[in-house]
């Protein structure tokens, strides 16, 4: 399916390509200058800019293009007075359909933005309502648009106050999962970073050609769990040493390798970073923390270290509480339990100068605990790579800035790093595949394989560290060559499953779960029993996740009383969304043997209450009751999102079919069916929603029509 969508795609770019000239040429009528690769090589590569941006940054675009044609990668330059995302994304599907084969695309400055609605179930957690918040906010920026072939939008319209910002609807005619068929990053200075923009992205740019000029190893490495993320799991965060070993095993060789912190460590830990992130030298940074487009959430502000402290922080938070209630008629009740009954402690700390005091030190402790941009401005972020596994850090789109990309354009050596637009899973799997760059793999080739609607390069995506030695060299161009082909080349994959390396026994398992032939189940099922490596099991799990069969159910059950905690946190949530009674009693003891601090805690209980139905009996009888206020029915219907009870399927598929009800409540309950693509149900919602579609083909509102056929792809995996 992926080479007929992909073949179509390329088609339709023709058609509206066929009146343009060759991409060896320029053209004056269509405003669309692109200048040709002056050097061949095995695959290519395209700058997308403005104009604007071309014209004050040429010399030094040109000697970008140079420098990665000097690397064997033959290289565009594309520039035009964008009028919409739709040439862009024509232009490049043409380049994609030419020799040499595109791998990738970078854009550089104001390149439209596109923001997607109705696609919420290709990202890991953002479930905003689109009915009832701004556009603006309840859409996703994403250049998926441009980098996955097989999706299909519908334009919406033209943001009324940001030109660059365009608005689409997923359709149901295209793909409904992410394949993205070439990688993408964007290189765009935040609005909030100091001095000129063009002088800026100048600077950057003679930072990025250096940085390929003079390549290293990667063989140092820091990560960093901050406060709440993965639920403050110290299992998780004890064990991260034991996956990163595998993927970048020569970060382990000296001491000053690798590094895994922690924000219990010490007070101040923002400090402790700040000051990592300008030593020179580091390769790779990771930081799994909470986010917000402005600031990275390092250390909680409330903690006490001794009793002065715990009294002041007591004050703190009874001022903070007091604001609430002031001026209010609960103001003296409040004032009373609080400080005459509970703590006894004197009034005098509510005047207005003591609240003044507080509220200053409350201002000190949050400056304190947290990265915001300024911080970010006044030191040099030095590692090449750093992932920001967080929400919001990746917000290319916001006019207030962004962290990654201060991290990025400002002096320090960082030339691309990962982020996302919106907000994302705590437990995202972030890591897959990242052994990628340890052997020499560009890092816009290991973004295409972790493929999130809100997840994106920022910065140069063609950055790649040397290989290790000349047998690595060997195998990574083996790779590389796998990668851009994107041919299912069965033997290969095969073969990866006998290496000693674990990054492509990895690779091995995913891809061949990707062609989907219904042998090969069995031949990752024996990779999950027997390999030494817990990543490659990782992989392995995932893997089998694809086929939903009897191996599946075997790995989900073993997978539940593994050692390495990400395959049990992997295998309680993949038994939650199969939904099978059968896993219970497994559930159950994996509950029953976890200990403080494990996510497991949390996780292996939810999914008991999913699986037997505990949790869906109040909310089904609102799915159910026609007589129910809209609102609160669309809410309990939107709960099964994620918590994918198969008690919910049939009321679903009643409100679904029943011509009844109102159109929009019909469309949202087919919807939240489409969340159930590892379910047992999910071939009997498939058999009904199709039945659903025939008997009432005449009647049947067109966006229930829709929303049927994009849950039946879904559901189908196509």
């Amino acid at each position: 399916m992926k080479a007929s969508y992909t073949a179509i795609s390329i088609l339709a770019a023709s058609l509206l390509l066929a009146a343009q000239p060759a991409v060896a040429g320029r053209s004056a009528e269509d405003g669309i200058h692109i200048e040709k690769c002056s050097a061949r090589g095995g695959s290519s590569f395209a700058i997308i800019t403005d104009s604007e941006t071309y014209g004050a940054c040429r010399e030094e675009l040109h000697a970008y293009r140079d420098v990665l044609e000097q690397e064997g990668l033959a290289t565009y330059i594309a520039h035009s007075e964008w009028k919409s995302p739709d040439q862009i994304k024509a232009l490049i599907a043409r380049l994609y359909a030419g020799k040499p084969a595109l791998e990738g695309v970078v854009f550089v400055g104001d390149v439209p933005i596109v923001m997607v609605r109705e696609a919420q179930h290709m990202t890991t957690a953002f479930k905003m309502n689109e009915q009832e918040w701004p556009i603006f906010e309840s859409s996703m920026a994403s250049d998926r648009f441009y980098d996955d072939f097989d999706l299909r939008f519908d334009f919406i319209c033209r943001d009324s106050l940001r030109s660059d910002v365009f608005y689409y609807r997923l359709s149901e005619k295209g793909a409904q999962h992410l394949d993205p068929d070439i990688y993408s990053a964007r290189m765009k200075v935040p609005a909030t970073m100091d001095g000129d923009k063009h002088a800026i992205m100048r600077a950057y740019l003679r930072k990025v050609v250096d940085a390929h000029r003079n390549p290293g190893v990667l063989d140092r490495m820091r990560y960093f769990a901050g406060r709440g993320y993965n639920s403050d799991c110290l299992t998780l965060w004890r064990q991260k040493p034991l996956a990163f070993r595998e993927s970048f095993p020569y970060c382990f060789s000296t001491a000053d390798g690798n590094s895994f912190l922690n924000f219990r460590q010490q007070p101040g830990m923002k400090y402790r970073l700040l000051e990592d992130l300008e030593r020179k030298g580091t390769d790779f940074f990771m930081f799994s923390e909470h986010g917000a487009p402005e600031i990275q959430y390092i250390s909680p502000t409330s903690v006490a270290e001794n009793l002065d402290e715990c009294v002041d922080l007591l004050k703190r938070r009874i001022a903070s509480m007091y604001r609430k209630y002031r001026g209010t008629e609960d103001e003296e009740a409040f004032i009373h339990e609080a400080l005459d009954s509970l703590f006894h402690i004197g009034r005098e700390m509510l005047s207005d100068s003591s609240l003044t005091v507080l509220a200053g030190r409350d201002s000190a402790a949050a400056a304190d605990a947290d990265i915001f941009l300024d911080d970010i401005k006044g030191i040099r972020s030095n590692p090449r790579i750093i992932v920001f596994n967080a929400c919001y850090n990746g917000s290319f789109h916001r006019e207030e800035g962004y962290v990654a990309g201060c991290h990025v354009f400002g002096e320090g050596d960082c030339v691309v790093a990962q982020g996302n637009t919106v907000n994302v899973l705590q437990d995202k799997w972030e890591d897959k595949l990242i052994g990628y760059l340890s052997i020499g793999e560009r890092v816009g080739m290991w973004q295409r394989e972790n493929p999130y609607l809100e997840s994106h390069l920022i910065g140069d995506p063609t950055f790649r560290f040397l290989p290790h030695d000349e047998a690595e060299a060997r195998i990574l161009a083996e790779l590389h060559s796998q990668l851009i082909s994107r041919k299912c080349d069965t033997g290969y994959w095969l073969s990866c499953l006998d290496s000693d390396m674990p990054v492509l026994r990895s690779a091995g398992v995913s891809h061949l779960a990707k062609i989907g032939k219904k042998e090969f189940s069995d031949r990752i099922f024996r990779v999950f029993l027997k390999d030494k490596s817990p990543v490659v099991r990782l992989h392995a799990l995932n893997a089998l996740a694809a086929y939903g069969d009897a191996n599946f159910k075997k790995a989900v059950e073993l997978g539940l009383n593994d050692g390495f905690e990400p395959v049990v946190r992997t295998s309680c949530s993949l038994a939650m969304a199969s939904g099978d009674s059968a896993l219970l009693p497994a559930l159950e003891k994996a509950a029953s043997l976890t200990h403080m601090m494990r996510v497991c805690d949390m996780v292996a209980p939810r999914a008991i209450s999913v699986i037997s139905g505990e949790k869906a009996g109040r909310l089904t009888a609102t799915v159910s009751d026609s007589s129910a206020p809209a609102r609160r029915r669309i809410n309990a219907m939107r709960n099964f999102r994620n918590d994918r009870s198969i008690a919910a399927v049939e009321p679903l598929l009643a409100v679904a079919g029943s011509p009844e009800e109102d159109e929009n409540i019909r469309k949202i309950a087919c919807e939240v069916l489409g969340w159930y693509v590892l379910s047992d149900a999910a071939p009997d919602i498939v058999k009904e929603l199709r039945t659903i579609a025939k008997t009432q083909k005449k009647t049947l509102p067109e966006s229930v029509r829709k929303e049927i056929e994009k849950t039946v792809k879904r559901l189908t995996n196509i």
